[in-house]
C-alpha cells in the first residue's frame, strides 16, 4: 500500500466519518472514536487484500455502516445478558423490564469500579462465578458475596433512577 495514497485518504475521510458515527450514537465520542478506527483498520485490510475500491468513500462509508451494525448488535447483546443479569438477583422478574441499553450502562457507571466489573465478566462476557474469581484475584464464595452486593447495588441505582 502506497503511504502517501492512505494518508492522503485517510485525512480526506477522517472528518466526516467521524461525524457519521458521532451522529449515530448520539454524540458518544468514545465510541465514534472506536468506530473509526475499526472502520480505517477494515480499510486496510481490504487494500491489502487487492480491493483497490477500499480508499473510496462508497467503500468507506459500507465499512462503516457496518461496523456500526456491529456495534449496535453488541450493545442489544449486551443489554438482554444484562437483563438476565437483573432478573437472576432475587426472582424479581419485572423490575428491570422496559430499560434500554443506554439506561442499563448509565447504571452501570453509577456502580463502584468492584461492582461494574464482577457484573460485567459474569453477566456480558458470561464467565462462569469461578473465572470471575480468578480474574479478580478472589474466592469463589467470596465473589459469589460480591455478585450478591452488586446486583443489590444496581437494583438501588434503579429506584434511584426511577424515583428522582
Amino acid at each position: 500500500m502506497e503511504t502517501a495514497e492512505f494518508v492522503a485518504f485517510y485525512r480526506s475521510a477522517i472528518g466526516e466519518l467521524f461525524q457519521y458515527f458521532h451522529r449515530a450514537t448520539a454524540g458518544d465520542r468514545r465510541v465514534s472514536e472506536d468506530l473509526v478506527q475499526e472502520t480505517f483498520i477494515a480499510i486496510v485490510t481490504s487494500y491489502r487484500q487487492g480491493h483497490p475500491d477500499a480508499l473510496t468513500m462508497p467503500w468507506l462509508m459500507g465499512v462503516a455502516r457496518h461496523k456500526l451494525l456491529d456495534h449496535f448488535r453488541r450493545v442489544t447483546r449486551e443489554q438482554r445478558k444484562l437483563t438476565l443479569a437483573y432478573r437472576s438477583g432475587d426472582g424479581d422478574t419485572d423490575e428491570f423490564d422496559g430499560i434500554g441499553a443506554a439506561a442499563a450502562l448509565e447504571l452501570l457507571a453509577g456502580l463502584s469500579p468492584t461492582h461494574r466489573i464482577v457484573l460485567l465478566l459474569r453477566y456480558v462476557d458470561d464467565l462462569a462465578v469461578s473465572e470471575v474469581a480468578r480474574m479478580i484475584g478472589s474466592s469463589i464464595s467470596a465473589t459469589e458475596s460480591l455478585l450478591v452486593r452488586a446486583r443489590h447495588a444496581l437494583e438501588q441505582r434503579l429506584q434511584e433512577v426511577r424515583h428522582a
